[in-house]
């Protein structure tokens, strides 16, 4: 079971946009480093429908207390280090999903103060860094921003492809060949030069075996060569 805990956020808004990404991605349990006067009317309003995660987000006065129940604590931070700062090399989000796989027991994912992050004592007192790779110019992200990028790694990890299994039936090799056919016969009767129209038929068929797609799409191609 992973829990999100937040160490000592400063603005509500955040707060409320964190609980509707968790609300997202179906993470339950906020843990707050702080004082519960972060769940604002602005904290509120930014959870939306996720208002039942800030009602039982769960309160401690300091950073050891929060996480003291836990088996795995997984520390992120936009700071990236080297050989001259071992403590700050992280993996990726991406890399993260695949070994949380392999963690058994409560997991924490801590997320620092938006202006300072995690303290180096903090970040002692955890078992991995992630760091989400953005671009030079901008590397800081907005707190909530940054848990949404997770949370939907670790969510797509779990879930693989199953929220795109809808009833849509893939064009068979046969549909496709048809396809092909329809075009190409509608194509020779048209008044173009010989070789333009091989060369239509050549892009054609690699357009269509590149495409992958529908039964439905193909069948309804053919209808309007017809």
């Amino acid at each position: 079971m992973i829990k999100v805990i937040l160490v000592h956020p400063k603005y509500g808004g955040n707060v409320g946009s964190v609980a509707r990404v968790m609300k997202n991605f179906g993470f339950k349990e906020l843990r707050i480093v702080g004082d519960r006067k972060i769940i604002n009317d602005e904290a509120k309003m930014m959870a939306v429908h996720a208002k039942d995660i800030l009602e039982k987000a769960k309160f401690y006065e300091t950073f050891d207390s929060a996480i003291e129940d836990l088996d795995f604590i997984i520390a992120t931070s936009g700071a990236r280090g080297g050989d001259r700062n071992l403590k700050r090399v992280p993996i990726t989000p991406r890399e993260l999903a695949e070994k949380i796989k392999e963690v058994r027991g409560n997991i924490g994912l801590v997320f620092g103060r938006e202006d300072d992050g995690l303290y180096n004592e903090e970040l002692d007192k955890c078992d991995l860094l992630v760091s989400i790779p953005t671009s030079e110019e901008y590397p800081i992200m907005n707190l909530s921003h940054a848990v949404a990028v997770i949370l939907y790694e670790l969510y797509i990890s779990k879930v693989g492809n199953k929220f795109l299994d809808i009833n849509i039936r893939e064009a068979s090799k046969e549909d496709k060949e048809l396809l092909i056919k329809k075009f190409n016969e509608f194509i020779d009767k048209k008044d173009i030069p010989e070789h333009k129209k091989e060369l239509c038929k050549i892009i054609f068929k690699r357009l269509v075996n590149r495409a992958f797609i529908t039964g439905k799409e193909a069948w309804t191609l053919m209808s309007a060569f017809k």
